[in-house]
């Protein structure tokens, strides 16, 4: 044990011995201190920093643009009377498949905007016969016209089908 001890003695002793030899050989270095010099660097840092910091808020903060609100033509041309019903039938599918006919998954509704009028019809017309069952569309479509699901084909089919 006695042995143990004196060897980390030395050890410890030999660490200092090393360490107070490179401090005395360190160069000196009689230069005068210049205290506007240091003044200078201290604030070209202190500028340094506040442009770090500059960018920072405007990389974690941009700033808002704002969008202009783009006035939008009508959807559809109405030049038709059958387009000018379709319209008008069209106000109750809105709640679901949207003013574009883009459709809301939130209601598991399809996107049906500029689909081909004849495929529109015959799905009304289908499920008005209860071929196809839909019971949220059941309320919508069970007091449609053979006129009435042609004119809203035809209005369908002419929203635009690609998304802004």
């Amino acid at each position: 044990m006695t042995k143990l001890v004196v060897f980390c003695f030395a050890v410890i002793g030999l660490i200092a011995v090393v360490n107070l030899d490179s401090f005395s050989n360190l160069p000196v270095n009689n230069a005068r201190f210049d205290m506007d010099k240091a003044i200078a660097k201290h604030e070209a840092h202190q500028k340094e920093l506040a442009e770090l910091a500059k960018m920072r808020e405007e990389r974690e903060n941009p700033p808002k643009v704002v969008e202009e609100e783009v006035v939008e033509g009508p959807l559809v041309v109405l030049d038709t009377p059958q387009l000018v019903s379709g319209d008008k039938l069209y106000g109750k599918c809105i709640v679901c498949h949207g003013k574009r006919g883009e459709g809301k998954k939130s209601q598991n509704a399809p996107k049906i905007g500029g689909q081909m009028a004849w495929y529109i019809e015959k799905q009304i017309v289908d499920m008005q016969n209860k071929v196809r069952i839909n019971k949220v569309m059941d309320p919508y479509i069970k007091k449609l016209s053979a006129q009435d699901v042609k004119d809203l084909s035809a209005y369908i089919e002419k929203l635009p089908w690609k998304e802004k």
